[in-house]
């Protein structure tokens, strides 16, 4: 630890039942650290939190313009969506247009988050549009698509090649897990993934192709936060209620990333146990206290990431709070 961790408590009646511990990065938009909690180099998997800088392998190689990607469906390749009718039919539309269907995406099936009653398919999976998206590039590449989220695949190496140089880190094989939709995934510090985003937040030092992919998927995730996420997602309350001023991305095992132009700040954290609710919880507490948001978009996220809790007959027996 370099300094201390943030606490998200949860209390029940007059006392603390649950503690969690949260690593965190604030970084201006030169790289410079503004503020740690906890370990700043923690290495970290940033699973889908890592989209957006996925995503610019899509937008800059030309393969976005050469099969006509909208904006919609460019928010789709950095979504975790709901699973709901609108993201399913979008997907599905985007894969009909490359004369594909659902066959070939590798990301497996699961239930769709908006109804985990419902059976499991692949383009309810929360990561079929960032699969569709690599299809896309594949087809664009002119590479057999069969085995896409190998990492020596041609799409995985243009992928990390990009990412590893926003990052300012060289990735290779040893430092990949394989992430929840079989893509891998890097294990980077929290430093560098806030770098990455730093320098996608103010393209400064980019080649002019790169930086306006990086204006591409800001625009294109702020326009449809409703595809990123979904109903009572954080990411789609966030960005929504921002106005286009804030992109925010989660990812599985507690991690977030939020950028702020305007605000020149880019925030990046771990729960270090994975909770959910410690992650969102400690995005709101950063946002709060570094005034990267007004009280109004505070207001809107407020109680679904800091509830009074309830228990099944209503009863209110506690709080979260950082």
């Amino acid at each position: 630890m370099t300094a201390a961790p943030l606490i998200v408590e949860v209390t029940r009646g007059p006392a603390v039942e649950s503690r969690h511990a949260v690593h965190a990065v604030a970084m201006n938009g030169r790289g410079d650290v503004v503020a740690a909690f906890g370990d700043p180099r923690r290495p970290t998997f940033p699973r889908s939190a890592i989209k957006p800088l996925q995503a610019l392998a899509l937008a800059e190689s030309g393969a976005a313009e050469a099969f006509h990607l909208s904006e919609a469906e460019l928010a789709l390749a950095c979504a975790s969506h709901s699973g709901e009718g609108k993201h399913t039919a979008a997907v599905a539309a985007w894969l009909r247009r490359l004369g594909l269907d659902e066959t070939a995406l590798e990301c497996g099936a699961h239930a769709p988050y908006a109804a985990p009653e419902s059976p499991p398919t692949v383009l309810c999976n929360n990561c079929s549009g960032k699969h569709a998206g690599m299809v896309t590039l594949s087809m664009f590449l002119k590479k057999d698509f069969a085995g896409y989220t190998n990492f020596l695949h041609p799409v995985q190496q243009t992928i990390f090649t990009a990412m590893g140089e926003m990052c300012g880190v060289g990735i290779t094989p040893e430092i990949c897990g394989v992430d929840g939709c079989s893509a891998p995934n890097p294990c980077l510090s929290l430093e560098n993934i806030a770098r990455g985003f730093a320098a996608f937040m103010t393209r400064r030092g980019l080649s002019p192709v790169r930086a306006a992919a990086c204006r591409r998927v800001f625009g294109a995730m702020t326009h449809y936060p409703e595809l990123v996420g979904g109903t009572g997602r954080l990411d789609t309350l966030l960005m929504r209620a921002a106005q286009g001023k804030v992109l925010s991305k989660t990812g599985a095992e507690g991690v977030y990333a939020c950028i702020a132009p305007e605000k020149d700040m880019v925030i990046v954290l771990k729960a270090e146990d994975g909770a959910k609710r410690a992650a969102e919880a400690a995005l709101y507490a950063l946002l709060e206290k570094f005034h990267i948001v007004d009280a109004s978009v505070l207001e809107a996220i407020n109680p679904l990431v800091l509830p009074v809790l309830k228990n099944w007959r209503g009863i209110e027996t506690g709080a979260i709070r950082v």
